[in-house]
C-alpha cells in the first residue's frame, strides 16, 4: 500500500496551476535548431518541485522563469556533451544515481518511484537522461581542465595551521548561500546587481539564486553547505564576518564573476579533527572550486556561441 506521504505529493503535483503553460504543446525556444517546448518547461517544473519546498512556494511567474533558464541551460549541456560523448552508454553510473534518486525522495523502493512518476505524468527516460547530462558535463569539464588544476597544498596546508592553532577548543562552521553573476559592460553589471537586491527583498535569496546564479549551487537555491571557517579564505572572511545569520555580504569579486553570500547559520563543532583531515577536505574544496569555475567559463563560452531563438 503506497505511503501517506507519497499520496499526498502526488495530489501536490496534479494540483499545480494550468494556467502558468498552456495544455497545447508549442516550441517557445530553439537552441541551435533543437527545439524546446512548454511541456519540457512544464515537466522540469514538477521535477523541480520534487526537490525543494521553497521551489513550490515560488509564484508562477518567477517558477517558469526558473525552469525554462533551467531547461536552456541543460539543453545547451546536451549538446555539447553529445560532440564529446555518446548518450545512453553509461548505464551502471546511472542506475546507481536512480537509486539515490529514489532514497533522496524518500520512497521505499522502485515500485513507489514507477508510481510516482505514472501519476506526474514524467518518464524514467527523461530522469535518465537529465541524470546523464549531468555527469556527461561533468566528466567533460574534469578532462579538459584537470589537468590545469593549481592547488598549492603547502600553501593551504600552512594557512590551515595559522587558523587552527588561532582557535579555541571548538571550531566556528558556517552555514553559506551564494549568488554568482556576471556582466558585459559595467551598466549592465549595475542594472544586474539592482535586480538581484530588489529580488532577493521580493522572494528571498534562495529563490533568487535559483533565477539569477550561474553557479552549480542554484538549482539548490545557492546553498554550499557547511564550511568551516578555517577552510575559507581571508578575502571571503573580511565580508561575512560581521554578518549576523540571513545577512547578505556586499558585492564580492570573484575569478568568474560577481558573488553575494548569505550566512544562514553558525554554529561551533569541537576540534576533533588534525590537521591531515582538515588539509583533505580543503584540498578536495579547492579542486571542485577551480572545476566549478571551469565549468562556468566553458558554458559561458558554448551559450555564446550558441543560436538561441525564441519563439
Amino acid at each position: 500500500m503506497r505511503n501517506t506521504n507519497l499520496i499526498v505529493l502526488i495530489f501536490f503535483f496534479l494540483c499545480f496551476s494550468k494556467t502558468s503553460l498552456s495544455e497545447e504543446i508549442s516550441i517557445v525556444y530553439t537552441i541551435d535548431n533543437d527545439p524546446i517546448t512548454n511541456l519540457e518547461i512544464k515537466n522540469e517544473i514538477i521535477y523541480l518541485k520534487l526537490f525543494n519546498k521553497k521551489i513550490r512556494e515560488m509564484e508562477d511567474k518567477a517558477l517558469v522563469i526558473y525552469a525554462t533558464k533551467s531547461v536552456i541551460r541543460e539543453k545547451i549541456k546536451k549538446i555539447e556533451v553529445s560532440k564529446n560523448f555518446k548518450l545512453g552508454m553509461n548505464e551502471e553510473i546511472v542506475n546507481q544515481n536512480i537509486k539515490q534518486f529514489i532514497i533522496k525522495l524518500g520512497l521505499k523502493n522502485e515500485n513507489e518511484y514507477f508510481d510516482l512518476l505514472k501519476e506526474l505524468k514524467l518518464t524514467n527516460d527523461f530522469i535518465r537522461n537529465k541524470i546523464e547530462i549531468e555527469l556527461l558535463w561533468n566528466r567533460l569539464i574534469y578532462n579538459k581542465y584537470n589537468d590545469k588544476l593549481n592547488v598549492n597544498k603547502e600553501k593551504i596546508k600552512k594557512e590551515l595551521k595559522i587558523k587552527i592553532d588561532n582557535q579555541d577548543s571548538k571550531m566556528e562552521e558556517i552555514k553559506l548561500y551564494e549568488i554568482l553573476f556576471s556582466a558585459n559592460s559595467d551598466i549592465e553589471l549595475e542594472n544586474e546587481i539592482k535586480k538581484i537586491k530588489k529580488s532577493i527583498v521580493e522572494i528571498g535569496f534562495e529563490n533568487t539564486a535559483r533565477i539569477f546564479s550561474v553557479s552549480n549551487s542554484a538549482s539548490a537555491g545557492g546553498e554550499i553547505g557547511w564550511i568551516k571557517k578555517s577552510q575559507l579564505s581571508n578575502q571571503i572572511l573580511e565580508k561575512i564576518q560581521n554578518l549576523n545569520n540571513n545577512e547578505v555580504s556586499d558585492i564580492i569579486d570573484a575569478q568568474t564573476g560577481k558573488l553575494i553570500l548569505l550566512i544562514k547559520e553558525r554554529r561551533f563543532v569541537e576540534k576533533k579533527t588534525s590537521i591531515d583531515d582538515e588539509l583533505k577536505k580543503a584540498v578536495n574544496n579547492e579542486m571542485n572550486k577551480q572545476l566549478n569555475q571551469y565549468s562556468i567559463i566553458y558554458f559561458k563560452k558554448i551559450e555564446l556561441n550558441s543560436e538561441i531563438n525564441e519563439k
